[in-house]
């Protein structure tokens, strides 16, 4: 399998940033896996802190009298769709940052394959 097939198919099936990885270009990959890590941390974190405060408000009501399975359903709904504003924005950076490590895997890879086939011709 050629080397550009390996990178594009690491860069898109396992994470952002390892087919830059496996064609050595050390700095790029780990950069572009820091910003895929960061942004999934962040949405990860903004959505448990969503639902801890959802949770926090059942619990506020189920202390305060005997549970009423309508009135819980209508907290946990009514906040369902008040989540952080900036998750939508991270998620097509991340999107974004992946198929930049697809197309940048591959075109690097492409580099790699020529210059060998420029060495071996010599």
């Amino acid at each position: 399998m050629k080397v550009s097939y390996k990178a594009v198919l690491l860069s898109a099936f396992v994470f952002p940033g390892v087919g830059q990885l496996y064609l050595k270009k050390y700095w790029r990959g780990l950069v572009i896996m820091f910003l895929s890590c960061t942004g999934l941390g962040y949405m990860i974190w903004s959505i448990t802190k969503s639902a801890i405060n959802r949770l926090d408000d059942v619990m506020v009501k189920m202390q305060g009298s005997t549970p009423n399975l309508k009135e819980l359903s209508e907290i946990v709904g009514s906040k369902s769709s008040i989540t952080d504003p900036y998750n939508d924005f991270i998620f097509y950076a991340i999107v974004c940052i992946w198929i930049f490590a697809i197309i940048d895997a591959y075109r690097i890879g492409k580099q790699r394959e020529l210059q060998g086939e420029k060495t071996s011709q010599l």
